[in-house]
Parts: C-alpha cells; sequence; structure tokens
C-alpha cells in the first residue's frame, strides 16, 4: 500500500501542483475536483475487482463530503489518512463478496422491491410470482385434475356453467383441446380417448363389462355446450376435460404489483485509541515505527472484522429463525470406520449436501442456485480435498486480514474463507447480479474516517465506520453443519 500512496502523491503533484503529502495540502484535493479525481483514480488503479473499484470510488466520495463537512479552515493530519484507509479497509471486507453491495449517499434511503401477485381466471386466490406449481396465464380448465362427469345422453350440457358465476357463452369459449377420457356403464369405469373432429363433431365405439355402445356427439365451441348420445344406453356417464378460450378477453388471468420497501438506516462502530507523545517519539526514535499509522491499520483492521462478523452471524441466525429444516444440512468430517478410501476421498462427499443445499434455495427462491460459501479456514481444509477446488486469490491482497478466495465444482461455488466464520458452519447464499434478486444488503456510507477525538490532554485517535444492513429474502441462505 506504501508504494501505492507514494505513487499516488507523485501523480497529483505532477498534474496539478498539488502535494497531497504536505500537512495542509490534502484540504486542496479536497476543494479541487480534478485534483481529487486523480487522486482516487490512482489509488484505486491497482484494485482488480472492477466491482470494488467502482464502489471504492462512490465511497471515497462520500469520504470527501465528510472531511469536507468535518473541517472548518483546514482538515487536520489524522483525517488526511481516511482514503487511504479507505483503500486499505474496504478491500479486506469479506462478507461483502457474499451479499449485495450497495453504497449509499445519504444516512438514510429506501430500497423499493416489486412483486408480483398472479390470480387465475375467473379466481380470487393470489399466486406469489414466480408461479412453478400452478397454471396461471391459461384459461379454466375443467376436468383437472379430476375429469367433470357429463351425464349420458344429454341434449345441451353447459360445460361454461361448471366454471362459475359470470361464465357464459358471452365472456368465454371452449378451446379445440376436448376429449372424453373415461365412461361408466353405471358401475365399472373404462378409459377411452375421444377427440372430437375439428368442427365438433364425435362418434366412437366403447366396450364395458356389460356390452358395447356408440356414443356420439357434438361439441359446440362457441357457446360451450356438448350434446351426447347412447346406442344402446349401457354408457350413462362419462368423464372429459376441456380448457376455456380466453379469446374475448373478460376473464383473462390477472396480476397485481405490490411495493415492498426496506429502509436502510446507517449505524455507527467507532473505536478510540489513547497513547503518549513521548511513547511515539520513543517508537519512532527506537524502531522507526509510526503509532498513528498501526492504531490506524489495526483499528481498521478491527472495525472490519466486526462488520464481517456481524453479516454473517445474521446470516447463519436468519436460517435458524426464519427457514425451514430443509435449509440446514449435516456433514460429518470423519469418515465412517467401515470407509477404507481415507479423508481424502472422504470429502469429496461433501458435495452432496452442498448441492442439495443449493438446489433448496433455488427452489425456494425460484431464482438460482446458491453460488457462494463462507467458511471458516479449519472447514476450508475439506473443500481443499476436493479434486476441483481451486486457488484464485493472492498473498499480497487476500492475506492481511486471512481472507481467501477460491472456487469448487468448477466455479459452481465461490469460496470465502474468514476466521470470523464459525467453525462447523459452511454458509451457503445465493448472490445475485441483479440488486432487485438480493438476499442481503451492505450499503456502506462512510466507511472509514480518521479524526483527532476526543479532543483532550493526551494524543488520541478514532476511527468511525457507518454502515446499514438489511435481510431481504432470508430463503436465498443455507447453513451446513460440519461435525
Amino acid at each position: 500500500m506504501k508504494h501505492v500512496l507514494i505513487e499516488s502523491y507523485k501523480s497529483v503533484k505532477k498534474r496539478h501542483g498539488i502535494d497531497p503529502s504536505k500537512p495542509g495540502a490534502i484540504r486542496q484535493v479536497v476543494v479541487n475536483d480534478a485534483a481529487w479525481n486523480t487522486y482516487v483514480e490512482t489509488l484505486a488503479e491497482s484494485i482488480s475487482s472492477p466491482v470494488d473499484k467502482a464502489n471504492f470510488k462512490i465511497l471515497a466520495e462520500n469520504t470527501r463530503i465528510a472531511l469536507a463537512e468535518n473541517s472548518f479552515q483546514q482538515i487536520n493530519p489524522y483525517e488526511a489518512f481516511s482514503l487511504p484507509i479507505l483503500r486499505v479497509f474496504y478491500p479486506k471486507l469479506v462478507a461483502k463478496e457474499a451479499v449485495t453491495l450497495s453504497p449509499m449517499d445519504k444516512p438514510e434511503t429506501v430500497k423499493a422491491f416489486f412483486r408480483a401477485f398472479f390470480s387465475p381466471s375467473n379466481s380470487i386466490a393470489k399466486y406469489t410470482a414466480p408461479v412453478i406449481n400452478q397454471d396461471v396465464s391459461g384459461g379454466p380448465q375443467v376436468g383437472t385434475p379430476i375429469a367433470a362427469l357429463m351425464p349420458v345422453p344429454v341434449s345441451s350440457y353447459d360445460v361454461l356453467a361448471t366454471v362459475g358465476t359470470g361464465v357464459n357463452s358471452a365472456t368465454a369459449h371452449l378451446e379445440r383441446d376436448f376429449r372424453i377420457l373415461t365412461v361408466s356403464d353405471g358401475t365399472n369405469w373404462v378409459d377411452v380417448d375421444i377427440v372430437p373432429a375439428v368442427e365438433g363433431h364425435f362418434s366412437s365405439t366403447v366396450s364395458t363389462p356389460l356390452g358395447d355402445d356408440v356414443i356420439s356427439g357434438y361439441v359446440d365451441y362457441l357457446n360451450g355446450t356438448v350434446s351426447v348420445s347412447s346406442t344402446t344406453g349401457i354408457v350413462q356417464t362419462m368423464r372429459y376435460h376441456v380448457t376455456l378460450s380466453l379469446e374475448e378477453n373478460r376473464i383473462n388471468p390477472r396480476v397485481s404489483i405490490e411495493v415492498d420497501k426496506i429502509r436502510l438506516y446507517a449505524k455507527d462502530r467507532v473505536i478510540s485509541a489513547n497513547y503518549s507523545i513521548h511513547m511515539e517519539q520513543d517508537m519512532r526514535a527506537l524502531f522507526d515505527v509510526s503509532i498513528q499509522a498501526e492504531l490506524v491499520n489495526m483499528l481498521g483492521q478491527q472495525i472490519a472484522l466486526d462488520i464481517d462478523r456481524e453479516i454473517i452471524s445474521n446470516l447463519i441466525f436468519a436460517n435458524q429463525r426464519l427457514n425451514s429444516a430443509a435449509h440446514t444440512s449435516e456433514f460429518t468430517r470423519t469418515p465412517p470406520v467401515e470407509y477404507t478410501w481415507g479423508p481424502k476421498y472422504w470429502h469429496e462427499n461433501v458435495l452432496v449436501p452442498l448441492n442439495e443445499l443449493s438446489s433448496v434455495v433455488y427452489n425456494d427462491t425460484h431464482m438460482d442456485a446458491a453460488n457462494t460459501i463462507l467458511t471458516n479456514p479449519l472447514d476450508t481444509a475439506i473443500l481443499e480435498d476436493i479434486n476441483t477446488f481451486n486457488y484464485v486469490g493472492t498473498s499480497s491482497l487476500d492475506g492481511d486480514l486471512g481472507y481467501r478466495t477460491a472456487t469448487v465444482a468448477g466455479g459452481k461455488w465461490k469460496i470465502l474463507t474468514s476466521a470470523v466464520v464459525p467453525q462447523g458452519s459452511m454458509v451457503v447464499i445465493y448472490k445475485p447480479v441483479d440488486e432487485l434478486k438480493s438476499v442481503f444488503f451492505y450499503s456502506p456510507y462512510v466507511p472509514a474516517v480518521i479524526s483527532p477525538y476526543p479532543l483532550g490532554a493526551t494524543p488520541s485517535l478514532t476511527i468511525l465506520s457507518r454502515y446499514a444492513t438489511a435481510l431481504v429474502r432470508p430463503a436465498g441462505i443455507a447453513v451446513l453443519n460440519i461435525v
């Protein structure tokens, strides 16, 4: 980070004649749009993730506003470290890689989500979209799942009247999918498959235990009536199936829209440190160590860990409290006594419950399977035994907080490793690309601001982080317990 900061200072000085490293010069950078943009661009240049880079720039602007609002005449030397600390602090957050990151530009904001409810034709029932177990876009089906009964003979059987009040030949017609499924002689049912001709006429010989019969008739698709006759009178009843047409646009299925509003409030995390001038002078003279720099690094790291712990704990608790038992599974780390292939091959079996949990997330959210796993380093050792494990992190970027990134099963899951994840719990979560499909929100407002408060007789240093979190879809979370 030191060389990045030095290069950033050089770029700003060369392009705009301002050296941010000089006391008091950072204010000139803050109030100069061009100099500030150069400062931010050069600091963000080494961030590999395009998403992280874009979010860093948004948060840098929030930090700029905070610096400008907190200073009357000049920006103190402590606050000059705010943007470099943001550059170190922000990419180190582990949990932000597993949830939806949406920076806030104000301390309070509202996220709106549309929710659709479908009502099938001629029904007051409501089904939350997307609907997978009910046909909501077609006309009412008569005879599904149990075929409707029709007496034989009948001169004009009104199929439309069986659907409900208000359905008649003026509002609906019959689709040309009418078919007779079974016939009865009064005692026995016999399966048949009688399909009328295009114009609606039908005639077919049927055999029952009481004898043969010929049933003939006509389907009036326009008026929704059926006439049936029997040659011998053996057939007394038949079951049929037909769908009502929506041609008249009078009984169309409907959709109603509701807007769910999730309000996000910025909350604070603050850590202060006190030290003596004598200690600062002695540490610099004896060991060439800056107490301010070390405190900034430690406090910023701790706040990042605390935010990670908060988010991960919320995910685990939400799964326990709001999800069904299907969202929790178990895997035994130690192979059974009778298993002779050793721990490495046994650990391959962890893919089975992980696949099941991912499928449960897909089934309950109707969006996609879980694609991210948060795990403790001791539990990650199980995943590292899998042949498809692929480490994609770098120690130079991820080593400070023990944060490592990997993939498994050909990239099906992104693996995020952190010591703040409780050992024995793998959090399986769906992280969408589209914000409207979010499972959990982390919305930083002012990620890390440094100030010399509280003011007093001894030097002090405070780091403030402001952010909001919100759970949107608990069904997008699952947990695999490792025992």
